[in-house]
């Protein structure tokens, strides 16, 4: 063999090791398990422990799975992602204490900055509002700053003294989908709002309970509620809580059992086709539009225009 061909030899031999080491650190899935250990390659065989330990060995774009059901830790998510906590056996959990966000989302480089996806599905995040002693600690579920597109399917938020899922003056225009989850015992909820373009939010098929708000939402923030329930919130802030410059729509939704079901604090609300039922007080402020609703059992109906009023 020639010199020059025993160099290109060696050249290509080269890039073929140092692409397979880059394959290697940054594969496309990911795995963890209660038994794992970070030092490992967060392969199948060889799991990380925690959830921020796979983060930095999974690709832009790349998924990270859990083997079995445990808790993987807090976690920041700086690319495209998805991290399904769905397992044969269980869900993967956080527990949310001692820090100030469970899973802090805040995309600022890679390839795909402007366009990321991040996916948070089958995840169980647990507060400690209810231990003995809870400390002071107002600990979020789901903090974004930055991020094209969030989506949260088939989520548990319980128990936190802070928020289930806060967009807290995003840095740029974001959109949300929340589809399937679960808020018990949660300070707020959704949080929505940002300092640079608009924050649009889709909730579908979600459950509240408990707190003092399932959706507060304020400036440059679009939310559509749907298909969705809100019982037993606490205070005046409201299940729906609206304030200056944000438009919400209600649809096809139950309020039962809240002190105040609808508070227009400003902002645009429009209400239709949704059941309002042993409320403190059904609405407090006047909506844009309120059609077809049915109000039974509120103390105070409170003030509607445009509505068919069942008793």
């Amino acid at each position: 063999m020639t010199s020059s061909k025993i160099v290109r030899f060696l050249s290509c031999a080269f890039l073929a090791g140092a692409f397979a080491t880059v394959a290697h650190g940054q594969a496309t899935r990911t795995w963890v398990s209660g038994v794992g250990d970070d030092v490992n390659p967060c392969s199948r065989t060889a799991p990380c422990k925690t959830f921020a330990g796979a983060i930095s060995k999974t690709a832009e774009g790349g998924e990270i799975d859990p083997l079995d059901p445990a808790g993987y830790g807090a976690v920041t998510i700086t690319k495209a992602m998805t991290l399904d906590g769905g397992t044969g056996s269980g869900w993967a959990s956080i527990l949310a204490t001692g820090t100030a966000n469970a899973i802090n989302v805040n995309i600022t480089t890679g390839t795909h900055v402007n366009d990321a996806v991040v996916i948070l599905r089958n995840l169980t995040i647990n507060g400690t509002n209810q231990a003995p002693s809870a400390g002071g600690v107002l600990t979020n579920g789901v903090n974004v700053t930055k991020v094209f597109k969030l989506i949260v399917e088939s989520c548990v938020f319980e128990d936190l003294l802070g928020n289930g899922i806060t967009q807290n003056n995003l840095a740029s225009a974001s959109t949300t989908q929340v589809v399937d989850c679960y808020f018990d015992n949660v300070s707020t909820g959704f949080l929505g709002r940002t300092t640079s373009g608009l924050a649009s939010t889709q909730i579908d098929h979600c459950r509240f309970n408990g707190g003092t708000a399932g959706v507060n939402a304020t400036s440059n923030a679009t939310v559509m509620v749907s298909n969705s329930t809100f019982s037993a919130t606490t205070t005046a802030n409201a299940a729906i809580r609206a304030t200056a410059g944000c438009v919400i729509n209600v649809s096809n939704s139950i309020f039962a059992g809240n002190d105040t079901a609808v508070n227009v604090a400003g902002g645009t609300v429009r209400l239709s086709n949704n059941d309002f039922f042993n409320n403190t007080t059904a609405t407090f402020g006047t909506p844009e539009s309120a059609n077809n609703n049915r109000f039974r059992g509120n103390t105070t109906d409170g003030t509607v225009s445009n509505v068919i009023v069942v008793k």
